[in-house]
C-alpha cells in the first residue's frame, strides 16, 4: 500500500503569487501524478491556504476519486474549512483531530492550525497512545526540533509535551508533516520524524530569518509494501 503526502499549499495567498507560483497549476501536476503512479489514497498535511481557496480545492480532491484525508495547518481555520468540508471524525468536536486503526499502525491525525496543542487534544493523545501497535502521526508542525530557520521562526506551542507524551510508547512513532517547506528527517529516541516538502515553494534551511529558496514542488510517497515503511520525495520543476 502506498500513501501520497502533501503539504503547503498555499493557493490564494500573497505569499505565494508574489513569488510566481501557480499553486492551482501545482496541485493538477501533482493529483495527476499520484492517480498515474496508481496511488488511492492522500493526507494532506495543512496549509490549504486561504478561505478562498477551499472550495476549488476540495472539489479537485472529490473529482479525483482519490480516498483522501485533510489536517489543519497554521494558515487554516478550523471555522471556515468545516464550511467545505467537515469529516465524519471530527462531527463532535471544534478542532480537527481524530485516530483510526490497521492491522499493523494507529494512526493519529492532529489539528495546530491555532499553532498550539490544546490540552484538551494532549490528553486525548495521552490516551491514544495507549496501544501496542507502532504509531503513524500526522501534524502539520514538527515535534522533533530540526535546528532549521522556519521551525525556529514559527515554532509549535506545546510541541515539547507532544513529544515527552510519544516518548512514552513502547514502540516506535512516525511522525510526518510540513509547515518547514523543505525535506528533512530526524529521530530521537523511539520517534522518527519526516518533513514533506512544500507543493507551492520552499524556504532555506538555514538564514537569519524565513527565506525563499526555490520554487519547485514536491510531495511525499509513503510505502508499506512487503512489511517495511519507507518514503520518497517527488519534485517537479517551476517550469513543468
Amino acid at each position: 500500500m502506498k500513501i501520497a503526502l502533501v503539504t503547503d499549499l498555499h493557493a490564494e495567498e500573497d505569499f505565494t503569487t508574489k513569488n510566481g507560483v501557480s499553486p492551482w497549476d501545482n496541485w493538477k501536476i501533482i493529483l495527476a501524478d499520484i492517480q498515474a503512479k496508481g496511488i488511492k489514497q492522500v493526507v494532506f498535511l495543512g496549509d490549504i491556504g486561504s478561505q478562498a481557496a477551499h472550495r476549488q480545492f476540495f472539489d479537485a480532491l472529490d473529482q479525483s476519486k482519490l480516498d483522501y484525508k485533510v489536517i489543519l495547518g497554521n494558515h487554516d481555520h478550523f471555522a471556515e474549512v468545516v464550511q467545505s468540508y467537515k469529516p465524519a471524525t471530527i462531527n463532535d468536536r471544534e478542532e480537527w483531530y481524530w485516530s483510526e486503526e490497521n492491522e499493523r499502525f494507529k494512526s493519529i491525525y492532529l489539528d495546530t492550525s491555532t499553532e498550539m496543542i490544546s490540552q484538551l487534544q494532549l490528553d486525548w493523545l495521552k490516551a491514544e497512545v495507549q496501544t501496542e501497535k507502532p504509531i503513524l502521526l500526522f501534524i502539520h508542525h514538527p515535534i522533533l526540533q530540526t535546528h532549521t530557520t522556519p521551525q525556529l521562526e514559527f515554532p509549535l506551542a506545546g510541541a515539547d509535551q507532544v513529544k515527552q507524551v510519544l516518548l512514552t510508547h513502547n514502540r516506535p512513532v512516525h511522525v510526518y508533516c510540513g509547515h518547514l517547506h523543505l525535506d528533512d528527517y530526524t529521530t530521537e529516541d523511539n520517534i522518527s520524524q519526516t518533513v514533506t516538502p512544500s507543493a507551492s515553494i520552499q524556504i532555506k534551511r538555514h538564514s537569519k530569518k524565513a527565506e525563499v529558496e526555490n520554487i519547485g514542488f514536491a510531495y511525499r510517497i509513503l510505502d508499506f509494501s512487503e512489511n517495511k515503511l519507507c518514503s520518497e520525495v517527488i519534485w517537479f520543476d517551476r517550469d513543468q
